[in-house]
């Protein structure tokens, strides 16, 4: 579905240049969820920004379907959910207006927004009265599943979630997990779940990549990395986790 093909980024210039992401080759398929591991600063989220196109590569491409170049015009086809939701949600809005700005801006009327809000808050398992509340008035597990609802707006390919459950209690991010889970079958889309905790993708995530310094260090099958990792790095991130 997705090629990530020998994407490097650096920040910087001349002598003083940062290279966050260092040649990463990676394909998403159709209908899975793929993650993405590491620590913080192993570039998973740099990778992450240029995929949704809020960054360009320093060198590297993304193809959709190894033929097309993203553009401008397939940005909705990727939709990206942060990992605080209070930054990324305005404070001011009411809920249905969060949901609903992404279809205003793509040329709905706001009344064919609002009644698409409903189905979307029923999606992500929100009850409809939510709709008139701010993001003040709901819990980080509310205003997490609001943010997805707003991202499932335009019906994206790859849904990318960035750390999401890195804020909420255990039963909280199993309950997002799950949601994730059925939204993929439901919306037969693909997700790309960027976390930092190996513990959280065994029978989650059907494939895996493990990032250092902005380099892929292993990657492949969900089971077979956790049970049978080839590098060092996997095998300490693993036991940080307690992963048994």
């Amino acid at each position: 579905m997705l090629n990530v093909q020998n994407v490097t980024k650096q920040f910087g210039k001349r002598n003083q240049k940062i290279t966050a992401v260092k040649d990463v080759t990676l394909t998403l398929q159709e209908n899975e969820i793929f993650a993405l591991i590491g620590e913080s600063g192993s570039g998973k989220s740099t990778l992450a920004e240029i995929i949704v196109g809020l960054d360009r590569p320093t060198h590297g491409e993304v193809r959709w379907q190894a033929t097309q170049k993203v553009q401008q015009d397939q940005v909705k086809r990727v939709q990206m959910v942060f990992q605080n939701p209070d930054r990324s949600l305005n404070p001011y809005w009411k809920v249905k207006d969060l949901i609903a700005e992404p279809l205003v801006l793509n040329w709905h009327s706001r009344s064919e927004a609002y009644k698409r809000v409903d189905e979307l808050l029923d999606k992500v398992r929100l009850p409809k009265d939510l709709r008139e509340r701010r993001p003040s008035e709901c819990s980080g597990g509310q205003k997490q599943r609001v943010a997805i609802a707003r991202a499932l707006a335009l019906s994206p390919s790859l849904l990318i979630a960035d750390e999401i459950t890195s804020a909420l209690d255990p039963k909280t991010e199993e309950e997002i997990l799950q949601l994730l889970l059925a939204l993929k079958r439901e919306q037969r889309m693909s997700i790309l779940y960027i976390t930092h905790r190996l513990d959280t993708i065994l029978g989650f995530a059907d494939r895996v990549v493990v990032m250092k310094d902005g380099s892929v260090i292993e990657e492949g099958y969900t089971d077979i990395v956790l049970n049978q990792p080839k590098s060092e790095y996997t095998r300490a991130l693993l036991s940080a986790c307690s992963y048994s």
